[in-house]
């Protein structure tokens, strides 16, 4: 007899329904009730740090090559919704599990597909469960359309131009509470608006991060800009001063405009939200219908027909080029190498002499991409040895857990950034369940009261009075609960993020010796942002939780 245990878990943690915690259940549901699986074989499979949305999990597809194969005699899980949420992934699962003759048991729900009443069950349960999801991810996009329609910023990094000032806005209930606008800095509006005028004028985001560099032009953090963060920038609707030209961008695209042109007075700024989301383990643009765009409480930068005019010209640059895949056969980190001077990309060069190194592989060299279109008129950045740089590399990640290594403090720095958000967060929202759980047992309260009171009429009216109050409390904290329910969210997407990149790096440390260069490549393009060579020394940046693709 062989068993298969199949175990999921969301998030790395150690605490609740963990993955070990679902294989000993599960155990133990076997040795209680299978009692021929004593001589039998049981396998386990563990996905940590996958969601249920579909089946695109490695230890599941694991789990049903094999069971293609030589099928298992039952497969439990813990939990129904470990396998899925979707209704017709597990319908077509059991399906599938019903053609090899393999019984389903789930111990939690107590289903067993063995019997025709357990099959019944299971799909009725399925169904609540994909419910269930959809109606959660109706909720929280209904909350963030309220938070939206207030303009407000909800917290985060300020883009280039602005800081985060607090004020006070009025709710639906017409109470008024304290929140966050974007206030402008003068001295930083003056670069985005350069910015704008330079990438109108050159016609090339490359070209417009060169002339900034070219002008010691910096970023907000004293560096220098990049190709990436000048496209940021400049796509980036919070700068554009609302109006009608833009309102009807945004609706053409599909995206869901919360505001009317009416209310636009020439100066307000656009508040974007839903512009990237989690797409597994990667972070992601999402398509414009899926993006809320609300009216901002700030002062606009840009005027429309300028940044839509940037829009058009991106849009024309973009469709003018098109991804040609990496073909050579000797450089790990093609794509990855960029030119610490201006931003460019340094392209792999086979040595034109075709001189091979002592194991007989080809010699190369990175070069930026700018340096050679220009003829080094705009960057003269050295070129550096690429079979060295490839090996320094590769013997940084391999060493990632040993002391001191700066792939080690970087992955160090995101974990515990992470935590100390997501403690925060965690604490403040049970703070706030907690005042809303005592504010409705003080109405609770006040209802028994007046039931019991012998002057009913008297009573009433404090009572109508102090109800009224405690319900106006409770949705001002429900809406901070939305509010930071939404945030914790992302961020427990961030974790999910750097959980992936440490088991990627760990995973590539194993097979790296058995990988050929193209599978290498591939590899670094999960791991690392970006490698900056400044013409003496190359530093690695991995990818952080927040990188948008």
């Amino acid at each position: 007899m062989k068993i298969a245990i199949y175990s999921r878990k969301s998030k790395f943690t150690g605490k609740g329904e963990s993955i070990e915690n679902q294989i000993t259940l599960c155990r133990e549901y076997i040795e209680r009730n299978i009692p021929e699986a004593k001589d039998g074989e049981i396998f386990v499979y563990e996905d940590e740090g996958f969601s249920a949305k579909n089946l695109d999990r490695p230890q599941f597809r694991l789990m049903m090559q094999r069971a293609r194969k030589e099928p298992f005699d039952y497969i439990v899980v813990y939990r129904l919704d470990r396998i899925s949420r979707n209704v017709g992934d597990f319908a077509g699962l059991i399906e599938e599990l019903n053609g090899m003759h393999t019984a389903f048991i789930c111990i939690k729900e107590q289903f067993d597909t063995s019997t025709p009443m357990g099959r019944a069950m299971m799909n009725i349960a399925a169904v609540f469960a994909q419910l269930e999801r959809e109606t959660i991810a109706e909720r929280v996009r209904d909350n963030l359309i309220l938070l939206a329609r207030t303009g407000r910023w909800l917290g985060g990094v300020t883009p280039l131009g602005y800081t985060g000032e607090k004020t006070e806005i009025t709710d639906d209930e017409g109470k008024k509470r304290s929140a966050f606008k974007l206030k402008q800095i003068p001295s930083e509006v003056k670069t985005v608006k350069l910015i704008f005028e330079k990438f109108l004028e050159l016609r090339s985001l490359t070209k417009t991060a060169a002339w900034l560099i070219q002008h010691d032009i910096k970023t907000r953090e004293s560096s220098e800009f990049r190709m990436r963060a000048v496209k940021d920038i400049l796509k980036n609707p919070v700068y554009c001063i609302a109006d009608k030209a833009v309102c009807d961008y945004f609706r053409e695209l599909g995206s869901s405009v919360c505001f009317e042109v009416s209310e636009t007075d020439g100066k307000r700024g656009i508040m974007p939200f839903r512009r990237s989301a989690q797409s597994g383990k990667q972070q992601h643009r999402t398509a414009p219908d899926e993006w809320i765009i609300a009216l901002g409480k700030h002062t606009g930068i840009i005027p429309s027909d300028t940044w839509l005019k940037a829009q058009s010209l991106i849009g024309e640059n973009a469709s003018k080029t098109f991804y040609r895949p990496v073909r050579n056969q000797v450089s790990i980190f093609s794509g990855l190498v960029r030119c610490a001077n201006c931003g460019s990309i340094m392209r792999p060069r086979v040595n034109s002499n075709k001189r091979l190194n002592p194991d007989g592989t080809q010699t190369f060299s990175y070069m930026c991409e700018f340096k050679e279109r220009s003829h080094k008129s705009k960057c003269t950045m050295k070129n550096v040895n690429g079979n060295v740089l490839d090996k320094l590399v590769c013997d940084e990640l391999l060493k990632f857990n040993q002391p001191k290594s700066t792939i080690g403090r970087q992955l160090d720095t995101l974990i515990k950034q992470s935590n100390r958000e997501t403690e925060d967060n965690s604490a403040r929202l049970a703070d706030l369940k907690k005042q809303t759980d005592e504010k409705r047992k003080m109405i609770s309260n006040l209802m028994d009261a007046l039931a019991r009171s012998e002057d009913g009429s008297a009573m009433l009216s404090y009572t109508a009075k102090e109800v009224e109050r405690l319900d106006n409390e409770i949705k001002v904290l429900e809406n901070e609960i939305a509010e930071l329910s939404f945030l914790g969210e992302e961020n427990l997407e961030r974790q999910r993020q750097v959980d992936a990149i440490v088991k990627s790096i760990e995973r590539f440390k194993e097979v790296f010796d058995a990988l050929t260069v193209v599978e290498k490549r591939d590899y670094m393009h999960r791991i690392i942002d970006r490698i900056e060579w400044d013409g003496e020394s190359a530093h690695i940046f991995i990818r952080r939780a927040d990188d948008q693709t």
